[in-house]
């Protein structure tokens, strides 16, 4: 059990510099202020269901309940975080006493509505929308990577291991389950998501959830499968036909492959996320299916499945080092079938590393 985790000695964590790295973003009339477990993560290595962090030039704390009070010091002395502990019944009522008049930054993509009303009528600083973490997390260190890439190693595994199930009279819902006792056997601590397996008119929908459709000969069949490490999350897609490819099925696999490798040849520092897109699009559109082609080419992974950068036809950003992004072009056509290739890769100063190494081999 556990045999890729025990096989691969990951470095400790160390969030020793998250609070200098946050502060280089603050004005010293500003405090940031999180809620999200992935960012409370980030800054602390807390891993609690309840916490809140505050930070400003001074103070670097975080707020946790009574359940927490053992969870807490020792996680944070694990990561090397800097930050300090509170334990509080309310952990809004706390924040005054540390932010003062400060101005808050808040980002008001991860805090509901209901604790940022709370947080205004308790607060005596502005509240201003603003996401400083965002470019923070977006590039990774050593670390961070080593455990993203475990989570990749685990993901291929299960798959080796699930696809000869692909010829057995199985249904979708049993070989995503398949797929996620694999990635717990093999040391993840859960599915990065909820597995996607669909096949046949099912593949026409780019989230489809498993269902009790059983796979048969003939089906395009979609899998698209991710593993937790310590929290950072691999993410992978693969296609396969049940028997024989007709000449159909063939084109479409091949053009997205394509259109995938256009978008990886130019994965390097500073080229605009736009560009990948707009390289991925140009093949599916040369072939006819330009209109099939319905969501953006890629995204960051790590603590969150979609982190940033976003690689789309709208994103502004531009790659860096040490970003962890997605490949992943694919086309649907309704109630007929959909074909993707998703693969992550790590951005070094060279180019790129392909994390995620499952053959793209589409006969199964």
């Amino acid at each position: 059990m556990n045999r890729l985790r025990r096989e691969q000695t990951l470095s400790p964590l160390d969030l020793s510099d998250r609070s200098d790295k946050v502060r280089s973003k603050l004005s010293k009339s500003e405090a940031v202020v999180v809620m999200d477990p992935p960012n409370v993560q980030w800054m602390t290595g807390f891993t609690g269901s309840n916490g809140t962090v505050y930070i400003d030039h001074e103070r670097f704390v975080l707020i946790t309940d009574q359940r927490y009070q053992e969870q807490g010091p020792l996680e944070i002395m694990q990561t090397r975080s800097t930050a300090e502990l509170a334990i509080s019944k309310n952990s809004i009522e706390e924040l005054p006493k540390l932010a003062g008049r400060k101005t808050i930054k808040l980002d008001s993509n991860k805090v509901t509505w209901a604790s940022a009303v709370r947080l205004g009528e308790t607060l005596e600083g502005d509240i201003v929308p603003s996401s400083p973490l965002n470019a923070l997390r977006a590039q990774k260190d050593e670390r961070e990577i080593e455990r993203i890439s475990l989570a990749a190693k685990i993901a291929d595994q299960a798959l080796k291991d699930t696809v000869p199930l692909f010829s057995q009279k199985v249904s979708e819902v049993e070989i995503a389950a398949h797929l996620d006792n694999k990635i717990r056997e093999y040391g993840a601590s859960e599915s990065a998501y909820k597995t996607i397996v669909a096949s046949g008119v099912n593949s026409s929908k780019p989230h489809a959830q498993p269902s009790e459709k059983q796979i048969e000969q003939g089906d395009v069949l979609i899998v698209d499968v991710g593993a937790v490490v310590d929290g950072y999350r691999s993410d992978m897609t693969r296609t396969f036909v049940i028997g024989k490819p007709t000449d159909l099925q063939e084109n479409y696999l091949g053009v997205v492959l394509e259109a995938q490798q256009e978008g990886v040849k130019i994965l390097e520092p500073d080229m605009p996320c736009a560009e990948i897109d707009r390289r991925c699009r140009m093949k599916i559109e040369e072939a006819g299916w330009g209109p099939s082609f319905i969501h953006g080419t890629g995204h960051g992974v790590g603590l969150d499945i979609h982190e940033s950068p976003a690689i789309n036809s709208r994103s502004k950003d531009k790659l860096l080092t040490g970003m962890i992004v997605t490949i992943e072009p694919g086309i649907y056509f309704t109630d007929i079938c959909g074909v993707r290739w998703e693969d992550l890769y790590e951005i070094t100063e060279t180019g790129a590393r392909q994390l995620t190494l499952s053959s793209k081999s589409p006969q199964a």
